[in-house]
């Protein structure tokens, strides 16, 4: 059976790209290496609890790629909107609960900061005319914005991050939670991560915005679990026609007279297909796929030399019962954030002490994930793959970290396990990354990798490759994917036969007029 185009994986960034294809009316093969789609935006069920892999929260949600994505294919992804948030940096701590934020610092007085309330008198003391005029002017120029901007962001795309915290940041409390909070988005450090690349990112978010909106819709959790958004555009791709096969491994990509020409299976099953996607990381892609050998030397050697980002651990808890109403939290309980990311990153090492984690609890978004009158809580921080110490001292260090946010965890954990950099490792991507290749000064903006590959009908996607693409992690890898279908539909020889095979199916709905249509197309 013809495929129009072949995905190799099908994590977001490869379901995006089917989910644009099929909603064209391409056909499309989706082969997945593993037994489960989504990568790591992936859920399982053991149970009765519905465990993430990783610890995620999302941004955009409906508005944004995800929502974009399953609209194309008539479907829709339901979130939840947290608003219970806690952020603890050593002893100082401050509580969000939707209406007040709460600041408590050691020998001083509590600050109870009615937010909402201030919110709605700003709104209410502005005149209702003046307000409507200033959302009909944003309404047309927020989507904009990210394109107006792009000249001159892309003149600071080798400034970092850390560069600006130096010169603007010096009370440690928020130095500490830029540092650790930029990392969690973006999974490089400081002293790496692109300040440009941060800017383009909010003002992608604003993009999202509109006028009306609560902001806190921009961010949340997947009613279902993180499962429920792969699961959504591949039941959309099905719909389609296209095929998706799990637990099918990709031994290379077929290149024939200088394009590609489909994909060998390790079982030796050869799939036709003049166009090849690849979500398999596009430094693997080059080397071990395809061959660098099928490429020339400069764009090898500059493929091979693309610095990945931190890898992590994964700290995952059922509850014997439900004991916080935290929805989100950070803890950064390290005197100095800085220095212990250059111990990760610099000199591999895990230190004998409580790391900065973030921390979410799904069953406080969607009780459904875990059974009645019990919890999940999960934690994420910081790792190298390659290290001399064990992963698994991470464990306890993790617990205290978690502890130092919900006091009582650990008496009321009924069972954890650890996901560490050699979990990740499993999903194929040098150095285990939790993202891809590192957003950081010389790899994004222009210097981004492109999802078009030097090689005819190759392509990469994921959240690795497509210039002009930014953002966090999985809303990046859905947009790269969603650009690359889009941009293979526009510019491929297929779009003339797709257009010509609809109208026969229109207007004459003959099967014996579509073969003619196909013979003479040669599809």
């Amino acid at each position: 059976m013809g495929y129009d185009a072949v995905i190799v994986g099908a994590g977001l960034g490869g379901l995006g790209a089917g989910v644009a294809l099929s909603a064209a009316g391409r056909k499309v093969l989706v082969l997945e290496r593993m037994d489960f789609i989504g990568g790591r935006c992936s859920s399982r069920k053991v149970d009765g609890w519905t465990m993430d892999i990783g610890c995620h929260f999302l941004f955009g949600c409906e508005h944004g790629s995800f929502g974009d994505a399953a609209g194309r294919i008539g479907r829709k992804i339901e979130f939840f909107h947290p608003f219970n948030y806690r952020l603890k940096v050593r002893d100082s701590m401050m509580l969000f609960d939707g209406d007040s934020l709460v600041v408590t610092r050691p020998g001083a007085d509590a600050m109870n900061i009615k937010l909402m309330d201030a919110l709605d008198r700003m709104i209410n003391f502005s005149p209702r005319p003046l307000v409507r005029m200033i959302n009909l002017m944003m309404m047309p120029v927020l989507p904009r914005l990210n394109r107006i901007a792009a000249p001159f962001l892309n003149r600071m795309d080798e400034i970092t991050i850390k560069e600006i915290l130096d010169g603007y940041f010096k009370w440690p409390v928020v130095r500490d939670f830029c540092e650790f909070f930029q990392l969690a988005g973006f999974c490089t450090p400081s002293w790496l991560t692109s300040w440009s690349e941060g800017l383009r990112t909010m003002l992608g978010f604003i993009g999202y915005y509109r006028p009306g909106m609560n902001p806190t819709e921009l961010m949340g959790y997947p009613v279902g679990g993180l499962q429920a958004i792969p699961d959504t555009f591949a039941e959309g791709i099905l719909e389609h026609g296209g095929e998706i096969r799990t637990g099918v491994g990709v031994k290379r990509i077929i290149i024939e007279g200088g394009r590609a020409a489909g994909v060998e299976l390790e079982n030796g099953e050869v799939v036709r297909s003049n166009i090849v996607i690849s979500n398999a990381g596009i430094k693997e892609t080059v080397r071990d796929l395809v061959g660098n050998e099928k490429f020339d030397r400069e764009y090898a050697e500059r493929t091979r030399k693309l610095v990945s980002g931190v890898s992590g651990f994964t700290l995952r808890a059922r509850m014997d019962s439900r004991i916080s109403d935290l929805e989100l939290g950070f803890n950064i309980p390290v005197p100095n954030v800085e220095d212990y990311f250059h111990e990760l990153w610099d000199d591999h090492i895990i230190g004998d002490y409580a790391p900065p984690i973030m921390l979410s609890s799904p069953s406080n978004m969607d009780p459904n994930t875990c059974p009645a009158g019990k919890q999940i809580i999960l934690a994420v921080g910081a790792s190298m793959l390659h290290t001399d110490d064990d992963h698994r001292k991470l464990e306890k260090y993790a617990i205290e970290s978690v502890e130092g946010l919900v006091p009582g965890f650990k008496d009321h954990i009924e069972y954890c396990d650890l996901m560490t950099p050699e979990t990740y490792a499993a999903f194929g991507e040098d150095d285990a990354p939790i993202i891809g290749i590192a957003q950081s000064v010389g790899q994004v903006g222009r210097n981004r990798p492109s999802s078009i590959s030097p090689i005819k009908g190759l392509f990469f996607v994921g959240g690795e490759a497509g210039r002009g693409i930014s953002g966090v992690a999985c809303d990046m890898a859905t947009n790269s994917g969603l650009a690359c279908g889009d941009y293979i539909v526009k510019n491929s020889d297929m779009n003339g036969i797709g257009k010509l095979k609809k109208a026969a199916a229109r207007y004459i709905g003959s099967a014996s007029v579509l073969k003619k249509v196909g013979a003479l197309t040669g599809s």
